[in-house]
């Protein structure tokens, strides 16, 4: 990894953007997410940042606006 600071950063954004979306989609169609037992509902909540997750990593290595970014910020002490 070149820089690994970026990369968190683009799987932290991913992880909670992501999901957004699926949580605006239940509260429009009328589904309580906190209506479901705790274990499902811990299932839901962590396949969403998860795949947020993937994404992020997709658009580290994919997106041209991050590859100008790799150079810019700093990925280890350079003394």
């Amino acid at each position: 990894m070149k820089n690994r600071f970026l990369l968190l950063k683009c799987i932290t954004m991913g992880a909670l953007s992501f999901p957004t979306p699926f949580f605006i989609y239940f509260f429009i169609a009328g589904l309580d997410p906190f209506d479901l037992n705790p274990s499902n509902r811990f299932l839901l909540v962590s396949t969403l940042l998860l795949s947020g997750a993937i994404v992020g990593v997709a658009s580290y290595y994919k997106d041209t606006a991050v590859a100008a970014l790799k150079d810019w910020y700093p990925s280890d002490k350079t003394q």
